[in-house]
């Protein structure tokens, strides 16, 4: 008789925890006989009976299964697709909840990371749009072309007939639309909060002759959907432009579908407003230079509107297009057009080049940086270092990533003199920064 050995499907494992903090992404963590456990979509103060997902040395990833005793600052998420959609995972937390909790993990990386206490010069993010504030998705199709996010944790997508971070244009009217299309495998919508949108949509090549087709029978002058100012077809220009024009505190910026641009416009307003206060501070104390370095220029966000405070700006990017829409928008700003020029290249190789400004002009000068979340790292902070800009701000998206960098800066003479939170993604973990960092002794 030969018997095989029949595989048994393990029970899972399940732990009572109590939640001490959320951490940088968003997870609650607790502890549970020495070893972290981190369970995402949980509260501080949250008691929770969790199912372990994954078990590493030292730690242990598990997924709610019940919560025994909510935690303060804990609400019903308002969006019926939480949880299962991955697109947010901050709704289970009250918005001044939201706030507090990003302004904790961000000191708790300055002090873990960086080994500096900022606890009294951070200031946490204020309350501003809760929802319908990005300007920016991509959507993904299911078998039945039913648009919609990720779910969490997998490549399946989970149908959405509304997105409540998006504005009520895109799920009264683009979304819907976006059904009647030929099936595509993604689309990125963007709109400019002015009632315009552009659309790039991905899919298979040969679906590029039914697309033509379907623009083609379009009466001459007609959108193919309302507020429609263009379409794209795996980056190829089919209709209509292929950017839109962007308006943010008195500014106009064209932004290609390929360039980046902040996805909320009404909490870019917010960090603008306090770079100027803080620039206005360092004028008024006499130690701001001519020279403004807008070193991850983009399409010149900080550029147009910081240029009525400098003699000259001198803005730089890696990224060819973004610097194409940066020029552009140079030359149609009162503010930038004859103090303002752009440079596209490796920062360090342009930075280099001695014909750009006297070693005495950066040495006096305010840098700005906005790097992508990954941070400046070791050749960045390098390249700073190289520069000495007198100031630096330093405008992040990564909380662990910017406390590192500040950490480096300081080891090499810099301070840090202010600190302050942006949400400028409500609902999610995503945090946003600024840092003003000053070289010492001068």
């Amino acid at each position: 008789m030969n018997d095989k050995p029949t595989d048994k499907k393990q029970e899972p494992k399940f732990l009572e925890v109590t939640i001490d903090k959320l951490v940088t992404g968003g997870d609650g963590l607790a502890r549970h006989e020495g070893q972290a456990v981190f369970v995402p979509l949980t509260a501080p103060g949250d008691k929770v009976r969790a199912a372990v997902q994954q078990q590493r040395k030292g730690f242990v990833r598990a997924s709610v299964e019940e919560i025994l005793e909510p935690g303060p600052g804990r609400q019903d998420p308002p969006c019926p697709y939480y949880g299962e959609c991955g697109g947010c995972d901050l709704q289970h937390l009250e918005p001044a909840r939201q706030r507090a909790v990003k302004a904790a993990i961000v000191a708790e990386c300055f002090q873990r990371l960086g080994k500096m206490d900022v606890s009294e010069m951070l200031t946490g993010p204020e309350a501003g749009l809760e929802m319908g504030y990005r300007n920016r998705i991509r959507v993904f199709s299911n078998p039945v072309n039913h648009y919609g996010l990720m779910r969490r944790g997998t490549h399946d997508v989970v149908p959405l007939d509304a997105c409540a971070i998006m504005p009520d244009q895109f799920n009264t009217d683009i979304l819907p639309w976006l059904r009647m299309l030929p099936p595509a495998e993604q689309m990125v919508v963007r709109l400019d909060g002015r009632g315009g949108w552009l659309i790039s949509i991905f899919g298979p090549p040969q679906r590029l002759k039914v697309m033509r087709k379907i623009l083609g029978a379009l009466p001459e002058g007609e959108a193919p959907a309302p507020g429609c100012e263009g379409l794209l077809y795996n980056n190829l220009p089919l209709w209509g432009r292929d950017h839109l024009i962007h308006e943010v505190a008195g500014h106009k910026y064209k932004v290609s579908a390929k360039s980046f641009f902040q996805g909320n416009h009404a909490e870019t307003e917010v960090a603008l407003k306090v770079i100027r206060e803080w620039i206005g501070e360092l004028k008024d104390a006499g130690t701001l230079g001519p020279l403004l370095g807008d070193l991850y220029c983009g399409v010149g966000l900080f550029t147009l509107a910081l240029a009525d405070l400098f003699e000259k700006v001198i803005a730089i990017d890696s990224d060819e297009g973004g610097c194409r829409d940066a020029a552009n928008n140079i030359k149609h700003s009162e503010a930038a057009r004859d103090k303002a020029e752009v440079h596209a290249g490796r920062l360090d190789k342009v930075l280099a080049r001695p014909d750009l400004a006297p070693p005495a002009i950066w040495n006096s000068s305010l840098c700005i940086v906005d790097p992508p979340r990954a941070g400046l790292g070791k050749e960045g902070v390098k390249v700073l270092l190289d520069a000495a800009p007198r100031h630096l701000l330093y405008m992040s998206c990564d909380p662990a990533t910017l406390a590192r960098d500040a950490a480096a800066f300081v080891a090499e003479g810099y301070e840090v003199k202010k600190l302050r939170v942006l949400d400028m993604f409500p609902q999610t973990s995503h945090i946003e920064s600024l840092m003003l960092l000053e070289k010492a002794g001068i």
